[in-house]
């Protein structure tokens, strides 16, 4: 099988910490452009899709969940990658999709931000190999979306079941009764 690991590096660079407003928006519009035209993963997506098998791994980061974590920009990047992940274009394509989300995880990203990454407990901080290891082995269970640190899986399934039950309630022509 052929596996295309989209790594969502580019909004590494982004301050983590600092506001989507402090941030130039030159950086917030280069990073949201670069996440919205995904040249090799396009190519990846339709070559497997046309042979009817391989699978992409996106990694993204548990603030995809959790925007109110950090900035806006980078949550949004975050965000973007499970979206891609989910939406469900290459659904009976025979392409196995994944959204990793792992939470603080021991990179450079902190270095660049200007975090210091030693101020969070221990107990936060997975070393890369640890999640990749967790990456890997989430993939050969089939799972659409892996969060390396959490560990029951029925969190997520509540997590999904429960948005899901929201969905037959999005839409109306009336607004709900407690806005009238």
């Amino acid at each position: 099988m052929c596996i295309s690991l989209a790594n969502q590096k580019d909004a590494r660079n982004f301050q983590v910490r600092s506001s989507a407003f402090d941030a130039p928006f030159s950086d917030q519009k280069d990073k949201n452009s670069h996440n919205l035209v995904r040249n090799r993963l396009a190519a990846a997506a339709a070559n497997f899709s046309a042979a009817g098998r391989g699978g992409i791994i996106n990694l993204g980061s548990l603030v995809a969940l959790a925007p109110e974590m950090f900035n806006a920009v980078y949550s949004a990047t975050k965000a973007y990658v499970l979206s891609l992940t989910l939406a469900g274009e290459l659904r009976g394509s025979g392409v196995q999709l994944q959204a990793v989300l792992p939470g603080v995880t021991r990179t450079e990203i902190w270095e660049r931000s200007g975090t210091d990454a030693s101020a969070l407990p221990p107990s936060m901080i997975m070393e890369v190999g640890e999640m990749v290891d967790a990456a890997l082995a989430g993939f050969d269970q089939g799972e659409l979306v892996t969060i390396p640190s959490l560990p029951d899986a029925a969190d997520w399934d509540a997590f999904v079941a429960a948005r899901a039950a929201l969905g037959p309630n999005l839409s109306h022509s009336q607004a709900a009764v407690r806005y009238k």
